[in-house]
């Protein structure tokens, strides 16, 4: 599968701030955005038929690009999905494009054991990804974002990506040119074990592969925790929709958010921003109602 020309938009919002906008979402409408660079790294060399196992929640981009890419190169899929057995948009699809579903108890889910569950369900011989795809190929894979025709030649003093299991990030850090700054903006409400995660995967990276920019760190935009919407996020979701700003709520929606408070701090006046899009639009089918019921009861000024 060929990856597609991705483009840049230049974004100036009312409030004066502006920035360049790294359109990753633009690969594939369902292996969209960064999943694109981490899953197919792992998929490509694998023969027809062969089994690919990963696991996710009910809402996760990460097995609604694996089912469709499994589809799509010949091969088998199962997904171990976290809590009861239940019904989304991401997961009909998932199973649509023929991906075998299995709930697992969150006990079970947090260990995460490939040897146990490919033992209790027999699954001979499969291939696993991690969840969220973070594995060294999907390192590598995301390094080779900046081969991108639109990054030529372009210098930038800052780039800011979401963070959620650590890959895409690590891979820009991996493949950077040595002068820009990269911040990660967690999709988990603190940093957690983020700064460890991206390390210990820059670590495996060779280094005749990387360029390896020193410059990077993770913010947090919202302390809230993985997959929850703020009101104030939800109007600043809506507010960005109005001026054609289409953010998946999960992720590329805090690193916005983030971007437009740290304007009002000056710490990104006079630079040249880069922000990735990383794509995820699909979670929107089952958010996008919750969305605009939230930004309703937002009650104060957004920065823009």
């Amino acid at each position: 599968m060929q990856t597609p020309l991705i483009t840049i938009d230049s974004i100036k919002l009312p409030n004066g701030i502006s920035f360049d906008l790294l359109r990753l979402d633009q690969t594939d409408t369902l292996i969209s955005g960064n999943k694109w660079f981490k899953l197919l790294p792992n998929l490509n060399n694998l023969n027809e038929g062969d089994l690919v196992a990963s696991f996710g929640g009910p809402h996760s981009n990460h097995i609604h690009a694996l089912a469709y890419a499994a589809q799509n190169l010949g091969l088998r899929s199962v997904g171990f999905i976290r809590g009861e057995p239940q019904s989304t948009p991401t997961l009909e699809d998932a199973q649509s494009f023929g991906m075998r579903l299995i709930f697992i108890d969150r006990d079970t889910y947090r260990e995460k054991s490939s040897k146990l569950l490919a033992d209790r369900y027999q699954l001979l011989d499969s291939c696993w990804i991690p969840e969220g795809g973070s594995n060294l190929k999907a390192v590598e894979g995301c390094a080779s974002i900046w081969n991108q025709a639109c990054l030529q030649g372009v210098i930038y003093d800052q780039l800011y990506v979401a963070v959620g299991s650590g890959g895409t990030l690590a891979g820009l850090i991996a493949g950077a040119p040595e002068q820009i700054e990269l911040i990660g903006v967690s999709a988990l409400g603190s940093r957690a074990d983020l700064e460890e995660r991206v390390s210990d995967l820059l670590k495996q990276v060779p280094s005749d592969r990387k360029t390896h920019s020193e410059q990077w760190s993770i913010e947090v935009a919202v302390e809230q925790r993985y997959g929850k919407v703020t009101a104030e996020l939800a109007a600043t979701h809506v507010r960005a929709q109005t001026l054609g700003l289409v953010l998946d709520p999960i992720y590329t929606l805090r690193v916005f958010h983030y971007l437009n408070r740290q304007f009002l701090t000056d710490r990104i006046k006079s630079k040249r921003v880069l922000m990735v899009h990383t794509g995820g639009l699909q979670g929107l089918r089952a958010q996008q109602h919750r969305i605009n019921r939230l930004a309703g009861e937002f009650v104060g000024p957004l920065p823009f």
